[in-house]
């Protein structure tokens, strides 16, 4: 089938607006070129089996530019995924000392006034502000954080830092 248009006319027509569908949804302007010209590589393979009775040709582009931008963070994701999977793993040496030391610390928290140790608890193990603590103990704020502050004192005192 004979196209009413060329590529170079396709190009010169849609790019801005390929191009301000692609920035609005990927913030490096270096990837939305790259996936902008991936667009139109597809749609130019396209062109030649492109029935225009089935489907305008910036219905065919928005349909492809829309898939480009979801593969494009399908790819990111999948690729983020995999350098977590692949960060540096702790040696076994190294998992050792922290459970030394974790020891080190539940020891030396159980020498705290049990206070203190509950305030530390519920703070760092519940992740409860220092607001809701005061108010679930009955406490003032002020003596909150000062209990804080005397238990992190005397923490680091015990563990010799």
């Amino acid at each position: 089938m004979k196209l009413s248009f060329s590529p170079d006319q396709l190009y010169i027509e849609y790019k801005p607006i390929v191009m301000s569908y692609i920035s609005a949804r990927v913030t490096c302007n270096e990837d939305a070129e790259d996936i902008c010209g991936d667009v139109f590589v597809k749609l130019f393979g396209l062109l030649e089996s492109y029935d225009e009775k089935r489907a305008s040709v910036s219905t065919l582009l928005y349909k492809i530019t829309h898939d480009a931008v979801i593969d494009y963070y399908r790819r990111k994701r999948e690729h983020d995924e995999l350098s977590e999977d692949h960060a540096v793993l702790p040696s076994s040496e190294d998992i050792i000392m922290d459970r030394e030391r974790a020891d080190e610390l539940i020891k030396a928290l159980s020498k705290l006034p049990q206070q203190q140790r509950d305030i530390l608890i519920l703070r760092f193990y519940r992740g409860w502000t220092l607001v809701k603590i005061a108010e679930e103990m009955g406490l003032s704020y002020n003596k909150v954080v000062s209990r804080q502050n005397s238990a992190f004192k005397a923490l680091r005192e015990m563990l010799g830092e």
